[in-house]
């Protein structure tokens, strides 16, 4: 009984010290700071790909753990997520000026906004999905491109809301659409997160799915004495799968990506997707759907 607590003790430090010291400390990582030439990966966005400490474990961002899928000696990972925002209140806040003040060639820039966009009571957050919220992410991209970045539009994930009928409840209204629109208009790349994760949902079902997301047992974990009953924010586990299905697709747009990816056997092999993909010509991407398997080419 002692070893196996001693066991799951430290198999708990190990995952703490993985998904959450090294992503918060990059240099730890690569042993050392990392160069002014490394290519860097900025995620800008909301709770849902925000990083978290381990003090509110099992609380853990989709971008939190993306790390680990890039070789960190050609690709750092920066997560610059914060909960809470929306595309508004990230820039008027001066977030973006943070990270624009660091962006350089060949870096590139997640965007990913719209939970937080939504909230019409809130004037320091909310947007027009067709007027306010497309001109701050048209404010992105433009910044982006001057920078000589490479912006990569998401949509943003579902949440874990089930129709009667066993099928996934629309709760993220025409934002979506919008970021859809403009990765087309813009010639810029796109991963549809909610296309992508509302594949992955309706194939787990809505017991599978419903353990990604912070629902919690009272005295299930530390941090949580009460539980939580939460369908919005992931897991740890539910993390890993959201980074899973956003890496394999992200690996099909870009050669450079595909080769700053680490060891084949780590990334994942199966698409959950079957959206349209937009690269720099605007074209449309052959969709995969789910079971096939994704490889880098």
């Amino acid at each position: 009984m002692k070893n196996s607590f001693l066991y799951q003790t430290r198999y708990c430090f190990i995952l703490l010290v993985v998904f959450y010291v090294l992503p918060a400390f990059p240099g730890l990582a690569l042993g050392t700071d990392p160069p002014e030439t490394l290519r860097r990966m900025y995620v800008i966005g909301d709770s849902t790909a925000a990083a978290y400490g381990p003090e509110r474990f099992p609380l853990t961002g989709w971008a939190q753990v993306l790390q680990r899928y890039f070789d960190p000696n050609q690709l750092q990972v920066v997560d610059k997520a914060v909960s809470g925002r929306s595309s508004k209140s990230y820039w008027e806040e001066g977030r973006w000026d943070e990270v624009k003040g660091t962006l350089k060639k060949g870096d590139y820039v997640v965007v990913q906004f719209g939970h937080n966009d939504a909230k019409q009571k809130d004037p320091k957050r909310f947007t027009d999905p067709e007027t306010t919220y497309k001109q701050y992410l048209n404010r992105y991209v433009d910044d982006i491109q001057a920078a000589g970045a490479i912006p990569i539009l998401a949509t943003s994930i579902n949440r874990n809301v089930w129709k009667e009928d066993g099928t996934l409840e629309h709760t993220l209204g025409e934002y979506p659409v919008v970021v859809r629109a403009l990765a087309r208009e813009r010639s810029v790349f796109l991963v549809d997160m909610t296309r992508l994760t509302r594949m992955l949902f309706e194939k787990l079902g809505p017991e599978k799915t419903t353990k990604l997301f912070m629902n919690l047992e009272p005295g299930q974990y530390e941090h949580y004495p009460e539980g939580r009953s939460d369908n919005t924010h992931l897991t740890m586990q539910g993390a890993e799968s959201i980074s899973k299905v956003f890496i394999d697709d992200l690996v099909s747009l870009d050669k450079d990506i595909q080769e700053m990816t680490a060891a084949e056997d780590n990334l994942p092999q199966e698409k959950a997707g079957g959206q349209v993909r937009y690269g720099k010509d605007g074209g449309e991407k052959a969709a995969v759907r789910i079971g096939e398997t994704g490889s880098r080419k």
